[in-house]
């Protein structure tokens, strides 16, 4: 488990993650009640994500190397494939449910 904190919004938010590699599924054949995913990679990539076989929303967030903010995105369940706009180093997916409900709305509102 690792402890990923940006600030959005003058916020900052603080996420206990389970660390994911690049062959990881991340949230794929998991519940919605699963952690929070990052992964880290050592360089800075564009990397595109899918959401086949993930059964719930979740929210996507890109970071570049200091850990700031570059795009978060709400992704759908069965999205063949989201296309960040921009590089980044660093990418946390968390699943949207009723323990990570105050964060989603922060990020995404509701």
């Amino acid at each position: 488990m690792k402890k990923i904190s940006f600030n959005h919004k003058g916020k900052k938010i603080s996420l206990n993650c389970r660390e994911c590699g690049f062959f990881s599924l991340g949230l794929m054949f998991r519940s919605k009640w699963t952690m929070s995913c990052v992964f880290e990679f050592e360089e800075i990539t564009n990397f595109k994500i899918s959401s086949i076989f993930v059964f719930f929303p979740f929210v996507a967030i890109w970071l570049d190397s200091d850990g700031k903010v570059m795009e978060i995105k709400k992704i759908e369940p069965f999205t063949l494939l989201t296309f960040p706009k921009k590089s980044y180093r660093t990418l946390v997916e968390v699943p949207i449910n009723e323990g990570n409900s105050e964060i989603v709305r922060s990020l995404v509102g509701d």
